[in-house]
């Protein structure tokens, strides 16, 4: 008897030190692979997301096809108050300025980054990243 009371109360113990840390990796923000862009585009979205505020942190990883943009965000299921400007995908940096705007936007709405988008075009051929 003296046993199986010393077995619960360690256990109690061992549950009272490890539900903070479970509640916490409960409440921790995703990390994601956002999506595969072309070689040095995923670091120069990656950087203006998070400047934007739109993830936390955000790291590369180079493969066979482009690099992986991999961010740790908060997941949204309403849209910010305001759009927020993420970046400008500019003719001169990018092929196709307007399909990288697209499928960064697409891929954003996927992972739950944020809700809606939209690509506008600017000066010369660029396109310009506003999320909501």
């Amino acid at each position: 008897m003296r046993k199986l009371a010393r077995s619960l109360a360690l256990a109690g113990v061992a549950g009272a030190v490890l539900a903070p840390s479970t509640a916490h990796a409960a409440a921790s923000e995703p990390t994601a692979l956002l999506g595969t862009y072309g070689f040095g585009r995923a670091a120069v979205i990656g950087e203006a997301g998070r400047t934007a505020g739109t993830w936390e942190s955000f790291s590369v990883r180079s493969g066979f096809a482009g690099d992986d943009l991999i961010v740790t965000y908060r997941p949204r299921t309403t849209a910010y108050p305001a759009e927020k400007q993420v970046y400008t995908a500019a003719f001169d940096q990018v092929a196709d300025a307007q399909a990288e705007c697209r499928q960064v936007g697409e891929d954003g709405v996927a992972h739950g980054v944020w809700v809606s988008f939209r690509c506008r075009t600017g000066f010369a051929p660029s396109y310009t990243l506003f999320v909501r």
